[in-house]
């Protein structure tokens, strides 16, 4: 019976024990929490009295850590990490403030499109966190650099710094114009008869027989694209033999030369390349043509306000830094 109480209390000791060692612990968890959140509180950047995201920039730095391990305890190449994961924070912040003074929605803004578009080109997700790593972004932080170059195009637009005349059309026009026409161009078709490389006599003559015989089926009414399909060689047989549009100097100089003095559906006897023997077939011709100011005056006008965009949106969102009150525990300068 004494054993038995002895036990007991000796359990109820340890029990005792454990939990003024737990809520020693739980304690100190406590006051370590709340002076961390404290020093986080004191040393958060502000942009005009709003806090940036400590979320996205603690993601993105930790990001820059892993993928620049030389930069680990060398406290100015840290100090540049930090720099760089903050800096689009306070852009963000300095952006819609600024919209807000100008009553500009924030909304609509196609900052997703390009990441979807990423996705896409790079197929796996894995193959896109590579991409990632690579270019030192977070996917957040991907975002949010689309979403500020499209707030920002959607600022410099409404203060005027993207305004284009129709004199600024007009000059574009003019310097554009030999890239606005439209050569003349025909519809090309051809049955091939392949030469391998360094051709004997004979077989160079065997295979242009074998183009005669084709030459007068044809001479004879048979159809062309039926001949295509049955006797032609090359990738070109399952499209019927379609070379499609040309212009001068896009095909070999005797081809074309044939092509040029054929009617529209007449076609040539066989012809000679480095390639083998060609039958070729002339289609729709295309007259040439210059474009039109009207036809062309509102992509030139994207155009130019795109340029003036790139050219003035860092002059842009540094005068909207200057006017911004921007408190932070990092030395920061745009």
């Amino acid at each position: 019976m004494r054993s038995l109480l002895s036990r007991q209390i000796k359990a109820k000791n340890i029990l005792t024990s454990l939990s003024t060692l737990c809520i020693a612990w739980l304690s100190l968890y406590l006051f370590t929490a709340l002076s961390i959140s404290q020093v986080h509180a004191k040393n958060t950047t502000t942009v005009n009295g709003i806090p940036v995201s400590t979320q996205l920039y603690y993601e993105h730095y930790q990001h820059l850590l892993k993928t620049h391990p030389h930069a680990k305890g060398k406290a100015k190449l840290e100090a540049r990490l930090a720099k760089r994961a903050l800096l689009p924070l306070v852009k963000e912040l300095i952006l819609k403030h600024e919209a807000q003074r100008l009553n500009i929605s924030t909304e609509n803004l196609e900052a997703n499109k390009p990441i979807e578009n990423l996705k896409k080109k790079y197929k796996t997700a894995t193959s896109f966190q590579q991409y990632l790593v690579q270019v030192g972004e977070t996917e957040n932080s991907l975002r949010l650099k689309h979403w500020i170059n499209a707030l920002t195009y959607r600022l410099m637009k409404k203060s005027g710094d993207l305004a284009v005349t129709n004199e600024e059309v007009e000059v574009e026009y003019k310097r554009q114009q030999p890239l606005l026409k439209q050569a003349e161009k025909v519809k090309a078709y051809q049955i091939l008869l392949k030469l391998p490389d360094h051709a004997s006599p004979e077989v160079v003559n065997k295979v242009f027989t074998r183009a005669q015989e084709l030459h007068q089926k044809l001479l004879d009414g048979s159809d062309f694209n039926i001949l295509v399909q049955r006797y032609s060689e090359g990738a070109l047989r399952s499209r019927n033999g379609d070379i499609g549009f040309v212009k001068r100097g896009d095909l070999i100089q005797n081809i074309e030369d044939e092509l040029w003095r054929l009617n529209e559906e007449e076609f040539s006897v066989p012809l000679r390349t480095k390639y083998g023997w060609h039958i070729i077939k002339r289609g729709q011709k295309i007259e040439a043509s210059q474009k039109s100011f009207e036809d062309v005056k509102d992509f030139l006008k994207d155009g130019l306000q795109q340029s003036k965009y790139r050219k003035g949106r860092r002059s842009f969102i540094k005068k909207l830094w200057i006017k911004s009150k921007i408190d932070s525990p990092i030395a920061l300068r745009y």
